[in-house]
């Protein structure tokens, strides 16, 4: 055989050497992509679910994780699901220890909360026209006629969810001197009473219909089934949270991040 006809047949074989060596390595890549983005899918409907678990526990053992675990306003861990790297932790908020914006046409609480945090009483005015004729759904409406400042002011002590009862057991300080705002003592024999053992009653906490008056006694309560609870998880790389309210064993408000 000719000398050139030699070397065209070691460069065809060299040539399908370097296409197989391609494949091989592209089939690999391949292969190591699709495994990563499996594991990045199981991660992340595994802390998903996770997280979702956390509000259906709340659901479930809410009385426990309140009265022993979680305090409120703070994140806890989930005894009943949590299990090393995959720990369950919620947040739980009561919405009747927060002024409706809806009563912001019945009563004055919204009027004195916003003026203990030094929003002009023309913010209440608007509100109230804003009102006019129509229920708040959403707390975010607020911005319609307030700035963001003067919003992250008050939002935490604000709702659209509760029923326009108030919790003392977990009202906070602004709550409570907005409702009784000439009463100092009560406000703060409430918060100093309840640091060792809630109330079970009204009366309990010193408040009678002699010294508060009707509308604002009638709104009181010591317990609630209204809250709204934030729940997390983190899998691998991967952290999912959910936030609902929660109104008995049923939501009226799911969000999913």
């Amino acid at each position: 055989m000719p000398r050139n006809e030699r070397g065209i047949a070691l460069l065809i074989v060299l040539l399908v050497t370097a296409l197989l060596i391609a494949l091989i390595f592209e089939f690999s890549y391949a292969t190591r992509i699709s495994l990563n983005s499996a594991v990045n899918f199981r991660d992340s409907q595994r802390a998903y679910f996770l997280a979702r678990s956390g509000i259906f526990a709340f659901v479930k053992y809410g009385n426990q994780l309140r009265g022993n675990y979680i305090p409120q306003g703070e994140w806890g861990i989930v005894p009943m699901i949590s299990d090393g790297d995959t720990a369950v932790r919620i947040m739980w908020e009561d919405e009747r220890g927060k002024i409706n914006i809806n009563t912001v046409a019945t009563l004055d609480w919204v009027e004195r909360l916003f003026a203990n945090k030094g929003i002009g009483v023309e913010v209440v005015e608007s509100l109230k026209e804003l009102k006019r004729g129509r229920t708040f759904v959403l707390l975010s409406e607020l911005h319609a006629v307030m700035s963001d400042e003067d919003y992250n002011k008050v939002a935490n002590f604000m709702t659209t969810d509760s029923d326009e009862r108030i919790n003392i057991n977990t009202a906070s300080a602004e709550v409570l001197n907005s409702i009784f705002w000439d009463k100092p003592l009560v406000v703060s024999s409430i918060i100093n009473a309840r640091k060792t053992s809630l109330f079970e009653s009204i009366a309990a906490a010193g408040i009678t219909t002699e010294n508060t008056l009707p509308a604002i006694f009638s709104r009181l309560d010591t317990t609630s089934n209204i809250f709204r609870v934030y729940s997390y998880t983190t899998v691998g790389g991967y952290t999912k949270q959910v936030e609902v309210v929660v109104k008995g064993t049923a939501f009226s408000y799911w969000r999913s991040l």
